[in-house]
């Protein structure tokens, strides 16, 4: 029997995400393995739609893609014979050189006021100023004012720290 109940909430989470979940799986491929974005896609669609129909709620949708995309895109690349070990190093040098990165941004971010921080993350998430206007239910200006003072505030404490 097939259960109708979740596909409204499954076909929106991937309407309105497809953009991060896109931008999430190009940059786990990256230009030498673009080729299986679409393989990534679908074996996430099929992920996704086994949470939704398992009722299970997904608190941030935005987080929760976007970590679900590199996962998946990761775990394919995997499975290709001739990726294996040159993957597992790929995967090892990305993760070392910005895995500092990324702590540090998330520490900045958590030192940001609360609109601010999200209106960034969204932003670096890849959506642009009227999406994340239209996320928040803010106007333009208000989305593009927080983004570009999180963006601010992120490059000063970048230079303070003497990364660059």
């Amino acid at each position: 029997m097939h259960d109708d109940t979740h596909e409204p909430q499954y076909a929106e989470l991937i309407e309105r995400h497809a953009k991060v979940v896109r931008g999430a799986i190009r940059r786990a491929l990256g230009p030498r393995h673009a080729d299986l974005g679409e393989d990534v896609e679908q074996e996430l669609k099929l992920a996704l739609w086994k949470r939704v129909q398992g009722g299970k709620r997904i608190e941030h949708p935005v987080s929760y893609l976007y970590r679900a995309a590199m996962t998946t895109a990761w775990a394919v690349l995997k499975r290709q014979p001739a990726l294996g070990g040159e993957v597992d190093a790929e995967r090892a040098a990305y993760q070392d050189t910005a895995a500092e990165s990324r702590i540090r941004v998330r520490e900045i971010l958590g030192g940001l006021p609360a609109e601010q921080a999200r209106a960034l993350r969204a932003y670096l998430a890849g959506f642009n100023h009227a999406e994340v206007a239209a996320l928040y239910g803010w106007t333009e200006s208000v989305a593009r004012h927080r983004i570009y003072r999180g963006l601010d505030a992120l490059r000063r404490r970048f230079v303070e720290e003497g990364a660059r």
